[in-house]
């Protein structure tokens, strides 16, 4: 009997998992070259980025049991982070701090993946 309790028991805990994927991309749509310098909590990562090629500055999952509490997380990138974009011979204007330069992508139910965004385009540059 109590095998059979903890066994629906498990059952139950394991049924109610969900999963949130947070990705954040930055897309380069220009006709240039460039490096990306990445600082987020004591990480610094450079990315080399090709024309017309993107790179994930961000890609992890949260396991929860809380299906109904979705993640609200900004696309944005917070006041403790930096992202610099490196070119010779231009100055880049973007603004990674403004939500509405972001697209966002939620898709799911229980199983969320949040796809997070940045074009990147000639326009960027001057």
């Amino acid at each position: 009997m109590r095998l059979r309790l903890l066994a629906i028991a498990f059952l139950l805990l394991t049924s109610c998992e969900s999963t949130h994927t947070h990705r954040k991309i930055i897309r380069n749509d220009s006709s240039f070259s460039f490096s990306l310098r990445y600082i987020n909590s004591g990480m610094d990562s450079i990315f080399n980025i090709e024309a017309n090629s993107y790179v994930y500055i961000e890609n992890f999952s949260n396991l929860g049991n809380h299906p109904c509490e979705l993640p609200t997380s900004p696309c944005s990138i917070t006041e403790n982070d930096s992202l610099i974009v490196l070119i010779q011979g231009y100055n880049f204007n973007g603004d990674f701090r403004n939500e509405y330069n972001w697209i966002e992508d939620f898709s799911g139910n229980k199983h969320t993946i949040q796809v997070c965004t940045y074009e990147i385009t000639n326009d960027d540059f001057e």
